[in-house]
């Protein structure tokens, strides 16, 4: 009896090590991306930043761009920078939709192929913004306001229900 006790607590700390263990997979998967997915920007970031659950291998990974899709601008090696591959801003890149095709390999040689798209709306030109009226009462001043009358009544209230003593 004490020898299938024993292999029952043997099995359980196996199943609770399997289950709560973290996985070993040595996959690279895009977890985010710079700008991001189907996003509308309008400022010109300094990189595309790819963020990858494990840091990818620089030998056979890119980064490609393109526009109008199947127009390449650049393809590039990019740099690392923690699990992410970074890439420079092309000054080609005009207004309009952007597609960015990209390869990760892992350490242990698998590749991840894949693209995401996002569109660059350049900024309107700067306009000299027109002066606002500044609002002279503020919410706070009409939380005072509000706070003093609701105090004056309760005072009046309690003069006028507090009986005179003499």
């Amino acid at each position: 009896m004490k020898t299938i006790r024993n292999w029952v607590k043997i099995g359980l700390i196996g199943l609770i090590l399997a289950i709560f263990s973290p996985s070993a997979s040595a996959h690279t998967e895009l977890i985010s991306t710079y700008p991001d997915v189907m996003s509308v920007i309008s400022e010109k970031p300094a990189n595309i930043v790819l963020a990858f659950s494990e840091a990818p291998i620089l030998a056979g990974s890119f980064i490609q761009i393109e526009q109008p899709p199947g127009h390449v601008l650049g393809k590039s090696k990019p740099k690392l920078s923690g699990t992410s591959l970074v890439t420079p801003w092309l000054n080609s890149i005009q207004p309009g939709e952007v597609l960015v095709r990209w390869r990760a390999v892992a350490d242990d040689g698998h590749v991840s192929i894949g693209s995401f798209n996002f569109t660059y709306k350049q900024a309107p030109a700067s306009i000299s913004p027109t002066p606002i009226a500044a609002n002279t009462n503020s919410s706070r001043d009409v939380a005072i306001w509000a706070a003093g009358i609701s105090l004056i009544i309760l005072l009046v209230g309690i003069g006028a229900t507090t009986r005179r003593r003499r």
